[in-house]
This record gives structure tokens, C-alpha cells and sequence, in this order.
């Protein structure tokens, strides 16, 4: 279950796996991860989709444990996989890689990470969120987690402003991208298929990420 490699700079062909990583309530049909995985694995792409545990109210610990199971197969392509996460998947990777201290991927795109404040969460945010913030915020071990690593954010969702993502950006040292009036890139947002990803993931796209086809922002 899982997808492609290339180089964002060059736009290498692909080759490698792919690991897409969901957020909490985990994706709808209608989602561009599903839509992701859907014509990856069309395409013959080897992509790792797990479904973390109870996404309506997930446990840090047993996100993190499910996540290193996942990762078990993929240990001799760390040089190669590509690494998919969105929302409070974006944040699971921060610590996945704080605690790993060795490289896991080539290229990670974190999308809309969101931010949550300990004793305030969101009103619809499911029980369990809490937990995982505030997130490790480890330069290091994120440089040393991954070759390369990005942020996509937009400047209107809901779980974040780009102000509070650029910050992790900032603390982490890795490049931010902004993609204008996308919310938090989701369906919702308008984001089930979006070409760009897929074809980033296929060495087809570079960086910046491009809106869906029909954005008007």
C-alpha cells in the first residue's frame, strides 16, 4: 500500500514507495488522499494507506505504534519512500520522527498541519487530540528523519493560521509553501482530486503546490 519518489527540485522519475498518512476522523471517499492512493496504485505505484487506529478518537501512542508497523516494510527503501501526511497525520510525523533518530523517508509533504492550544481545541476536534500537542518541534531530527521535508498551508482554515504554521516551519527549518484560500485542503475546501500531489508523487510536479484545477483563489 504505498506510493512514488522523485525529487521536488528536478522532478526525477519514479520509482520509489509512497506512505499516506490521514488525519483525525480518517478521509472520506471523496478526499484527495483517497483519490491519491486510488490512481497511485492504478498506476502500479507501490502505497502504503494504513488506517490508523479509532480516527474519531485517536490515541498518540497507538497512532505512533501503528504508523512503526507501517513503516517496518518500507526499512530498506528509507532512501526512496515518499511520505504523504495531512492534518493531525502532518503532526504524528513530527513525532514519529523526534523519537526515530534515523532516516525513515526521502521527500515528506506535510499538509495542513493544524494547531491546536492545550485546554482549548477546536469544538469539533475528537476526543484524544489534545494529546499530540504541542507537537515536538525537533530541527534535527526532522533534517535527519528525511532528505527533504515541506509544509503546504493555507491562509484561511480553520485549524490554523499560516501564521501559527509558518512557525512550525520556522522552528523545524524546512521550507513553507502557501496555497491561497484552500481551508484546510480538504474536501469541504474543494479538495478530493487534486492532480498536483499525485503528480508531485510521481516526479511529474514540482514545488510550489498547485491549487486544484477549478480554485478561484
Amino acid at each position: 500500500m504505498s506510493i512514488s519518489e522523485s525529487t521536488s527540485e528536478t522532478a526525477a522519475s519514479s520509482g520509489g514507495p509512497v506512505l499516506i498518512l490521514h488525519g483525525w476522523g480518517g478521509n472520506k471517499p471523496a478526499h484527495w488522499q483517497e483519490h491519491l492512493f486510488a490512481s497511485l496504485t492504478g498506476a502500479g505505484v507501490p502505497v502504503q494507506y494504513p488506517k490508523l487506529p479509532d480516527p474519531a478518537a485517536p490515541d498518540r501512542k497507538a497512532w505512533l505504534a501503528a504508523l512503526d508497523v507501517a513503516l517496518e516494510p518500507l526499512a530498506g527503501e528509507a532512501n526512496r519512500l515518499t511520505v504523504v501526511a495531512h492534518s493531525l497525520g502532518a503532526i504524528s510525523w513530527f513525532h514519529l520522527a523526534a523519537g526515530a533518530g534515523r532516516r525513515l523517508a526521502d521527500r515528506v509533504l506535510l499538509v495542513a498541519p493544524p494547531y491546536v492550544m492545550v485546554g482549548v481545541p477546536p469544538t469539533d476536534a475528537p476526543p484524544g487530540v489534545e494529546a499530540f500537542f504541542p507537537p515536538p518541534l525537533d530541527a534535527s531530527a526532522i533534517a535527519r528523519a528525511a532528505r527533504e521535508t515541506v509544509i503546504v498551508a493555507s491562509d484561511n482554515d480553520d485549524y490554523a493560521t499560516f501564521e501559527q504554521t509558518k512557525a512550525y516551519a520556522d522552528r523545524l527549518q524546512i521550507p513553507i509553501h502557501l496555497l491561497g484560500g484552500a481551508g484546510h485542503i480538504s474536501p469541504y475546501w474543494g479538495y478530493g482530486e487534486w492532480p498536483w500531489v499525485r503528480d508531485w508523487c510521481l516526479g511529474k510536479a514540482e514545488l510550489p503546490p498547485q491549487p486544484k484545477p477549478d480554485a478561484t483563489s
